[in-house]
């Protein structure tokens, strides 16, 4: 059931970051041409920025999913596979830490039990938290910034989601199967 959720959020995700990867290019070349005419369109920077942190945010929850991250494999290239299994699973539950206190600290910065209480009233949210979160607006396009960082509490349940599938793989992974890669030992002529 777990890892039917992470394939079903790793496809929604994909899906974003192709629409992203399209989107950027576009917007950066209206504007190119926009400034080429002396006619910039000041608020599409500020969207391609954000829109950049979302690419990133999306391409690390999908890079936790396929485990397709950079790694040092020196320490795990040199212990016997029950030893690699260990270092695996306890990789697997520092990634699944990290992404659970990633979502802690996300319900903590919304404060969506405050907010409600507040009767979603920004002002009486902002005086009773002293955070402004609901309140910043954007620079150029005057929408609050807030919606833009919706990304991080949204990418740290579907990473959680993600790693927990890849710890539970790994569990159910046998300890035969932690073995070296076929490229990693040269054929020797």
């Amino acid at each position: 059931m777990i890892q039917a959720l992470s394939n079903g959020f790793a496809r929604v995700e994909r899906g974003a970051v192709r629409l992203l990867v399209v989107a950027l290019p576009i917007m950066i070349l209206v504007n190119v041409f926009g400034r080429f005419f002396k006619a910039p369109i000041f608020w599409l920077d500020e969207l391609a920025v954000l829109m950049m942190v979302w690419l990133a945010m999306l391409g690390l929850s999908i890079t936790l999913k396929s485990r397709d991250a950079v790694a040092v494999t020196l320490l795990t290239g040199a212990v016997p596979p029950t030893a690699r299994k260990v270092l695996q699973l306890t990789s697997d539950v520092v990634v699944l830490g990290f992404c659970v206190a990633l979502i802690v600290l996300c319900y903590r910065w919304f404060n969506p039990l405050l907010l409600i209480h507040s009767d979603f009233n920004i002002e009486t949210f902002a005086a009773d938290s002293f955070n402004y979160i609901y309140q910043e607006p954007t620079e150029t396009l005057g929408v609050p910034k807030f919606w833009f960082w919706l990304i991080l509490p949204v990418v740290s349940v579907t990473s959680s989601v993600h790693a927990l599938a890849n710890l539970l793989c790994t569990c159910r992974t046998p300890r035969s199967e932690f073995v070296d890669p076929p490229e990693a030992h040269p054929v020797a002529e």
